[in-house]
Formats: structure tokens, C-alpha cells, sequence
């Protein structure tokens, strides 16, 4: 029964990776973290469903609905592996490194790349496009509703779980 447990779980993670993949060539340009959220609960159904093709047989309710947060979990595992490069400096200072010609950079290169100013208007710009703040004309931000949630979201687990520092 593990054996198709893990089966069915490679299967569900490269569905989704292969439809992230998909989607993400037709729309250029796209947020790839929206993507990769709409798709895990887009295909979510087919999860519940697939339950004779990943394990020859019917599952009861709770088998499915098991197979169906299997695969949204997946789908959380798919997000969180996608934007480690991106939002973990350390890794992204590798990825700069190995990018770089000579697998090498002096510190002025690499900050070049890679630095604080870039990283914030990075996610600045991720959140403006999600609709989390605007930027003013005089480069005032500001909160929007969204942002208010999820931010009264974060700050709540961080209180809840004692996180008192990023680091």
C-alpha cells in the first residue's frame, strides 16, 4: 500500500508540475506562484477522482478526500520549492554564482545582480501585481485590502509560533 501511495503521489506532483509548465508557456508573463496555486486547486477534482487509475480500485470518502489533500499539499510542496530560489538569499546567491561566467563574481558583481534594492523592488512589484499595496506616484506605499488581510494573516502566526525575527 506505500508503494501506491508514493505512486500516486509522483504521479499527482507531475501533473501538476507538467500543467505549472504548461500554463506558464501559454501565458508569458504570468505569476507563476498564482499559477502554480490555481492549478493545484483546479486539478484538485481530477485528485478526487483519479482513485481506480492510482490505486486499481475504488476508494471510500475518506480515501479520496485523503487523495484530494494529498494532492494540494503537493501543490503547497510544488509553491514553496519554486520560489526558494527567489526568496532565499542564500540560495539566490548561489544561483547568481552559478550563473555568473566562471562560476565566480567579486562582491560588486554579484550586488550588481542580486541586492537589497533589487530584492525589495522585486516584491514590490510581486505585491502591486497581486493587488497586496499600490505605489504612489510619490512613491508612497500603501496597504490595500488583500494586503491588510494577509498581512494581519502573517502577523497572527508569527505571534501565535513566537517568530519574532526573519533570521
Amino acid at each position: 500500500m506505500v508503494a501506491r501511495v508514493i505512486f500516486a503521489a509522483v504521479t499527482l506532483v507531475t501533473l501538476q508540475a507538467v500543467v505549472v509548465a504548461i500554463v506558464s508557456a501559454v501565458r508569458k508573463g504570468g505569476n507563476v506562484y498564482l499559477t502554480i496555486v490555481g492549478v493545484a486547486a483546479a486539478t484538485a477534482p481530477i485528485a478526487y477522482f483519479a482513485d481506480r487509475m492510482l490505486f486499481g480500485r475504488p476508494l471510500d470518502a475518506d480515501g479520496r478526500l485523503f487523495l484530494t489533500l494529498m494532492h494540494l499539499v503537493l501543490g503547497g510542496f510544488l509553491f514553496h520549492f519554486m520560489t526558494l530560489p527567489d526568496r532565499s538569499v542564500t540560495l539566490r546567491i548561489l544561483v547568481e554564482l552559478f550563473l555568473a561566467p566562471d562560476r565566480a563574481l567579486s562582491l560588486d558583481e554579484l550586488t550588481s545582480r542580486y541586492g537589497v534594492r533589487i530584492m525589495i523592488d522585486s516584491r514590490l512589484a510581486q505585491l502591486q501585481e497581486a493587488r497586496c499595496l499600490t505605489i504612489g506616484a510619490d512613491g508612497t506605499i500603501a496597504l490595500l485590502p488583500r494586503g491588510r488581510s494577509f498581512g494581519r494573516f502573517v502577523t497572527g502566526g508569527r505571534q501565535l509560533f513566537r517568530i519574532t525575527s526573519a533570521n
